[in-house]
């Protein structure tokens, strides 16, 4: 018997006492309100959408209203709406940003008061806010990705909900605090980051479940009883062969227009990437994702950018190392979990492996410095045998931890608190008026 059929008569059960008999069924109406389309061109937040996305359906009937800031093409419309219904594509609108143009109240708001709901430049119209309260009350459960995008319904208390807060953003600006600039921009930085601690610490108050990316995440929140851990994670793929270049070749994949991920590329490449080349003047650095055919390509020498790649398991196989050398943000790294899966061996920053329970030198190797990281880069140029044996440890722990699979019954009970949570309410409304 799967999750599902073990969760769906007990939700069963629950609707029956509490709602009207026409919304009484086998299984929950399910909600998914995102600014990401499940089928787009394969990126971090993109896959955990589709993911998840693939597993509520298990357990009940999953439509999406998406709240996207970029235009999407046709063909990822097209698929999306092949295997998902969409109710409404919801565009945004840009409005004034925060400074000079907002009222002294507003801005004193802003500051203190967590409430306030103007996070980010964009809002919805009124109508399209309208609409979606009327999804809402259509639907057994609703699932937001990211607080930015509740927020921009302005909708503080959001009914039989579950919140993924996939990237919590007092921790990435902590962490551009930590990264480096001047002081002034550090202190904007801590700033940032207390007025979002202030926002997260009533996120309990707004949504009934919460779900983070690691259990340090679920820590951090300091409301274990009301949050599930859903990692980021990856599929299982077929053994591929390793290919190594004639030329050593080091590899980094990820969306390069992403702030943490082109930073972090940068540093790479203006710190880390010289002493490389000194020892191995043939090394070639391989930059795959969004972005990457860009000018990171002219900030130094043998770097070739591949943009996008539908499939890039044949790339990978030629690389013999894969770095992760992210500096700033929060949450986990997919390319983490794509790395071992794909028994490429991993060079990663302490932030850029955050969330994995790993080791140094065990599934991976880990440093922050500069001249540290490009010694973990050179041990594996120079030992092939030691970057087989971190590959093959990272692959075995991945398949017993980090598959999408694996997490299914963690989204299964988090719906299962959901619902029991909105049912505990409404018969606590119930009882009030009698």
């Amino acid at each position: 018997m799967t999750e599902g059929e073990t969760l769906l008569p007990s939700h069963t059960k629950l609707i029956q006492g509490t709602m009207p008999l026409d919304r009484v069924q086998d299984r929950p109406k399910i909600l998914f309100v995102t600014s990401h389309w499940p089928m787009a061109a394969a990126y971090g937040a993109q896959q955990r959408v589709l993911n998840i996305a693939r597993m509520l359906g298990r357990f009940g009937d999953v439509s999406f209203v998406i709240v996207p800031t970029e235009h999407e093409d046709e063909e990822t419309a097209r698929r999306t709406k092949r295997e998902f219904q969409v109710h409404r594509v919801i565009r945004p609108l840009l409005v004034a940003p925060g400074g000079a143009s907002r009222q002294l109240p507003e801005r004193l708001r802003h500051e203190f008061d967590p409430t306030y709901m103007v996070s980010d430049p964009y809002a919805v119209s009124e109508p399209d806010r309208a609409a979606l309260q009327q999804l809402i009350q259509q639907h057994d459960v609703i699932w937001v990705h990211t607080i930015k995008i509740a927020n921009r319904f302005r909708i503080f208390r959001w009914p039989h909900s579950v919140l993924d807060v996939d990237d919590l953003v007092s921790r990435q600006e902590q962490s551009a605090a930590r990264s480096g600039g001047n002081l002034v921009k550090r202190l904007l930085h801590l700033r940032r980051s207390w007025i979002w601690q202030r926002r997260e610490r009533i996120l309990p108050e707004r949504f009934d479940v919460l779900t983070v990316c690691s259990e340090d995440d679920r820590r951090y929140l300091g409301r274990p009883e009301r949050t599930h851990v859903i990692p980021n994670g990856a599929h299982p793929l077929e053994a591929r062969p390793r290919a190594l270049s004639e030329l050593p070749r080091i590899g980094l994949i990820g969306n390069c227009t992403f702030p943490p991920n082109e930073e972090g590329a940068k540093w790479f490449i203006r710190d880390v990437w010289p002493m490389v080349k000194r020892e191995f003047p043939r090394a070639q650095l391989r930059l795959v994702g969004r972005g990457s055919e860009g000018y990171l390509t002219t900030l130094g020498p043998d770097i070739t950018g591949l943009g996008w790649l539908e499939c890039p398991g044949e790339e990978i196989a030629s690389w013999s190392a894969m770095i992760v050398p992210i500096k700033m943000g929060a949450g986990t790294r997919v390319k983490i979990a794509e790395g071992f899966a794909r028994r490429c061996p991993v060079v990663a920053t302490t932030m850029g492996a955050f969330g994995y329970d790993v080791e140094d030198g065990r599934e991976l190797l880990l440093a922050d410095r500069a001249g540290d990281f490009a010694s973990a880069c050179i041990k594996l140029l120079r030992n092939p045998e030691l970057g087989e044996a971190l590959s093959e440890r990272a692959h075995k722990r991945f398949l017993e931890r980090w598959t999408w699979d694996s997490f299914e019954s963690t989204v299964g009970t988090a719906i299962q608190e959901c619902l029991a949570r909105s049912n505990r309410a409404q018969f606590a409304r119930v009882d009030a008026s009698s």
